[in-house]
């Protein structure tokens, strides 16, 4: 089994749905007592996240060294537990270099849309992935049409998903998500494009088929592991 690196901590509830989720696929194909064999740099994401507002020009350099530094653990593979961030890692990937698979969030997902023959999508993100447009620019570029919520919408899921980063979960979080998906029913498909929602969405909640793109991540480096 090849060693899959994870660069989390950013936030660590969802890292840790990184983790149970790498775990359980490796545990359901090889059985018995198998688990992952998983390598995790835990940043302290403040270093980062305090800078997303007026000093992004900083973070592709910090992001740089912290791939460096989890690429050096060794691991075989990496996965960056954070689609924000991806933003960062599009400006500075040729600089990287990395010589070991990096699963990329936007493009999983947009294969994933295509296998699949969804066209239209909702994208469910932070104020942040939605105002600036990388995600959805990296649809687009695929040929799929992107849907997103308006800004009195935005202001609510920012506020939920700061609360579930904090570690903060309620069922009125899921209730408000199973609103907003019903509002938007009659497109393809969800993509959660934001490692938080996963812990307040879930197939027996939505109402629309969901894209996640953490669960991609997991299994094409669960895939790749395991070849």
């Amino acid at each position: 089994m090849k060693r899959i690196g994870l660069l989390g901590g950013t936030s660590w509830p969802s890292t840790i749905l990184y983790y149970r989720l790498l775990n359980e696929m490796v545990a359901q194909r090889l059985g018995g007592n198998h688990s992952a064999d998983i390598i995790l740099r835990s940043i302290d994401y403040n270093t980062i996240k305090s800078r997303y507002q007026s000093r992004w020009d900083e973070i592709p350099a910090l992001l740089e060294q912290e791939l460096h530094l989890t690429h050096a653990l060794p691991c075989d593979c990496l996965i960056l537990c954070n689609n924000t961030l991806h933003k960062a890692y599009n400006l500075i990937r040729e600089r990287v270099a990395l010589s070991i698979p990096f699963f990329h969030a936007v493009e999983l997902s947009a294969h994933s849309a295509r296998q699949q023959g969804m066209k239209r999508l909702l994208l469910l993100a932070t104020r942040f992935t939605l105002e600036d447009g990388f995600f959805a620019e990296g649809l687009e570029r695929e040929g799929l049409e992107i849907v997103m919520p308006d800004a009195v919408e935005r202001e609510e899921i920012q506020a939920i998903q700061s609360r579930l980063a904090q570690g903060e979960a309620h069922e009125d979080y899921t209730r408000y998500f199973t609103r907003i998906l019903t509002k938007y029913a009659h497109l393809d498909a969800v993509v959660l494009a934001c490692t938080e929602l996963p812990l307040a969405i879930s197939s027996a909640t939505s109402p629309l088929p969901i894209i996640d793109p953490a669960l991609l991540q997991v299994k094409a480096a669960v895939d790749f592991a395991l070849d």
